[in-house]
């Protein structure tokens, strides 16, 4: 049996978003992308207890699945409605590439993202790119991540720990939330 409400956590650049739509599309449960709640125009982040009633209203509905990497009170109000948790703990060496790449793309399409923002070529190299950022706060995510999750913490929940790429679409496939040809 398919979980109603799917948790999908991991570091910048791992596969959440992309993984969590192949997943929808396969389960037809609605996809809630945590930053689309997060973030305002200009790359300007919501006041938290904007981000917290928004996270709380879209997590109210009866099924979905949410992807994001937010810690604190979001992560709790996450947990708490989730009855599958799934953890994307790939290495910095897997995401790394895959987050140039993705910046790179972002910036030369002029990709929309959330709120309207794009990111920029200008941005990328500024001090407070998702290029440093993803990188720098890979590891303490990854901690942070390791701690909730633990066993006399995770209250229950059912958590699916991918540490590998080959490990991802196998994995989910046997659990019935991605078909033989997706992610």
């Amino acid at each position: 049996m398919i979980p109603k409400r799917i948790a999908l956590v991991g570091p910048v650049a791992s596969g959440k978003s992309t993984l969590a739509a192949a997943i929808a599309a396969h389960t037809n449960l609605p996809h809630i992308d945590l930053d689309n709640l997060f973030w305002g125009p200009d790359w300007t982040p919501v006041a938290s207890h904007v981000f917290h009633t928004r996270l709380a209203d879209a997590l109210a509905a009866d099924t979905w699945i949410a992807d994001g990497n937010y810690g604190g009170e979001a992560a709790e109000i996450l947990l708490s409605r989730a009855e599958l948790m799934i953890w994307l703990d790939l290495p910095l060496r897997i995401c790394l590439p895959r987050l140039v790449w993705r910046s790179l793309v972002r910036a030369a399409t002029r990709q929309e993202l959330f709120a309207g923002n794009r990111e920029s070529f200008r941005h990328l190299l500024s001090p407070d790119s998702i290029l440093r950022w993803g990188p720098a706060h890979h590891h303490r995510h990854r901690r942070r991540w390791e701690s909730r999750l633990a066993p006399d913490r995770a209250c229950g929940l059912p958590i699916v720990r991918l540490d590998h790429p080959a490990a991802v679409t196998a994995r989910l496939r046997s659990l019935g939330l991605i078909a033989l040809k997706e992610a």
